[in-house]
C-alpha cells in the first residue's frame, strides 16, 4: 500500500467523530448571531479507545447589507 492509503485508511476508515452541541441564533440589526458550543470526539475503532476530546465555543455574527429595491415612477 501506499502512503496516501495508509493514511486515508488510519483517518477516515478507523475512526469515526461525534458531534454534540447546542446554539443560540439570534436575530441582530442587519443580520444574525449564533452562539454556543460544540462538543466533539474523535474515536479509533480498532483500538476502541476516544483519541480525541474537543470542546469549542462558536461565536459567529453574520450581517447582511441594505437593500435598495427601486419603484417605478407612479404618474
Amino acid at each position: 500500500m501506499s502512503i496516501i492509503d495508509d493514511l486515508i485508511e488510519n483517518l477516515v476508515e478507523r475512526n469515526t467523530i461525534r458531534l454534540n452541541g447546542a446554539f443560540t441564533i439570534t436575530l441582530v440589526n442587519g443580520g444574525v448571531s449564533l452562539k454556543g458550543n460544540v462538543f466533539s470526539t474523535l474515536h479509533d475503532r480498532k483500538k476502541n479507545k476516544d483519541v480525541l476530546n474537543l470542546n469549542a465555543p462558536v461565536a459567529a455574527e453574520v450581517r447582511i447589507a441594505d437593500i435598495v429595491i427601486p419603484l417605478p415612477q407612479i404618474k
